[in-house]
């Protein structure tokens, strides 16, 4: 199971989070590297420079080297504070302060950052009326919560104040997305990519063509993306992770492994490559090594999807008592999100249809699906109704997940699942096979349970 999209979803999905990596740091830093939105995220022919963050009016001082025990953002976050103590109508201070909190955030998957880092922007926001970039940095904090409405509407109003603001329009795409107006996102993010063809745009057409099942198509932007000069290195090691991704899913073992492999030799212990190995090694059967992989990408990010990851890693493993442990865990991490002010009642329902309760799984859902009837949405909403026995009503929710062509393999295995249920099994077998085919690694407990359906149907 992975949280939140894109491609999965929980403020963290490995998606999102690649589409929101870098670039609040890099805000922070005073807008003078390339980033991957200018605050949110975005998604070509050959690679361009990316967008630069926009600037602030004035040049902020540059923070002191932080010593090598405090991270980076950290030192930025300790830096700006010092800032706005002495001046809090210091706007600019405000705004870095605001962004280089978001950014943290990210990196640790705290959400009790959340209320600083909205103070700092509405503050931001209120001393600087004509500048974009507060609300980028609001609309950010409402993407990571999943307050995709609110998200929108931040925004938009970004945009009206700055429309050459690719941060702006990013947050536009992103909302559309995670709202379920898929025909309204493609032509926003071709809008974007008009703009500027930068790893902003690019990264978010690169899953606006994953969504509708063009993993060629998908590719081909991100590995432009990831081709895009002058970037930091975090920002070209999550592309790179969502290269490797895309070619897994495509089939290529042995381009996926050397995605991943080039983004940890520039970011050492960046977690999405070492789960991207980790689902690699689950592909292969290694189930030895895809545990000590999945436990080194808890230890540096411990993401519920990490951690989801291991304990299904664990299960297949045949250690269930230590895969409850990490399923305790997830479940734990997840109520904290919540308590955080994240609306994790998608993730939730997917998270108790595998692992715990029917009735639970069943309630989230709906709840999910009533307030955006996205792809992912129909999938956790017919799971659930499979789970509690309602397998009619259940192929309706998955048919309406596959609407777009979506090659998600868990999509394919739920529809395989359900269909075999139903007694359908020409349906079955092309979904539980289709679902194999594009990635024997996306859940270790999941594949096995594919092949044991599949041993069901008669040849």
């Amino acid at each position: 199971m992975m949280l939140w999209t894109p491609r999965g979803i929980a403020p963290w999905s490995s998606r999102l989070a690649a589409l929101l990596s870098g670039v609040l740091l890099i805000a922070a830093c005073g807008g003078s590297a390339p980033s991957i939105a200018g605050g949110a995220a975005g998604t070509g022919s050959s690679p361009r420079p990316a967008t630069p963050m926009p600037t602030p009016a004035s040049t902020p001082v540059a923070p002191p080297t932080a010593p090598p025990t405090v991270p980076p953002t950290q030192g930025l976050i300790e830096f700006f504070a010092a800032r706005v103590a002495e001046d809090p109508d210091d706007g600019e201070a405000q705004l870095q302060l605001g962004l280089a909190l978001v950014q943290r955030i990210r990196e640790t998957a705290d959400p009790s950052l959340y209320p600083a880092a909205g103070s700092a922007l509405q503050a931001a926001r209120r001393l600087r009326p004509d500048d974009a970039l507060p609300l980028v940095g609001l609309g950010g904090i409402a993407l990571g919560k999943h307050e995709f409405a609110e998200a929108l509407e931040i925004g938009e109003s970004a945009t009206a104040i700055d429309p050459s603001s690719s941060g702006a329009r990013a947050v536009v795409v992103d909302a559309l997305i995670e709202l379920g107006r898929y025909e309204d996102a493609s032509d926003a993010v071709d809008r974007l990519v008009e703009q500027s063809a930068d790893l902003t745009s690019l990264a978010r057409l690169s899953y606006v063509r994953e969504l509708h099942g063009d993993l060629p198509g998908a590719l081909e932007a991100m590995q432009r993306a990831a081709a895009s000069p002058g970037l930091a290195p975090e920002n070209t090691a999550f592309a790179l992770a969502l290269v490797g991704q895309l070619q897994q899913q495509r089939g290529d073992q042995a381009a996926a492994r050397d995605a991943y492999e080039e983004a940890l030799r520039l970011v050492p212990q960046h977690a999405p490559s070492l789960a991207g190995l980790g689902r690699l090694a689950v592909a292969a059967g290694d189930l030895i090594a895809a545990q000590a992989l999945f436990e080194r990408a808890v230890e540096i990010l411990p993401l519920p999807e990490y951690v989801i990851a291991l304990g299904e890693t664990l299960e297949a493993a045949g250690n269930p008592a230590d895969a409850r442990k990490q399923y305790g865990l997830a479940r734990a991490q997840i109520a904290l999100l919540g308590a955080g002010g994240v609306v994790v009642d998608l993730d939730l329902a997917v998270f108790e249809a595998d692992h715990g309760d029917a009735t639970t799984a069943l309630m989230l859902a709906d709840a999910a699906y009533a307030a955006a009837p996205t792809v992912r949405a129909a999938d956790a909403l017919g799971w659930a109704l499979h789970r509690d026995g309602q397998d009619d009503e259940a192929w309706e929710r998955v048919q309406e997940a596959l609407r777009l062509g979506s090659r998600d393999p868990r999509f394919a295995y739920h529809a395989g699942a359900i269909a075999l249920a139903r007694g359908d099994e020409v349906a079955a077998r092309r979904h539980l096979e289709g679902a194999l085919q594009t990635d024997p690694g996306f859940s270790a407990t999941d594949v096995i349970e594919a092949r044991r359906l599949l041993d069901q149907i008669e040849p």
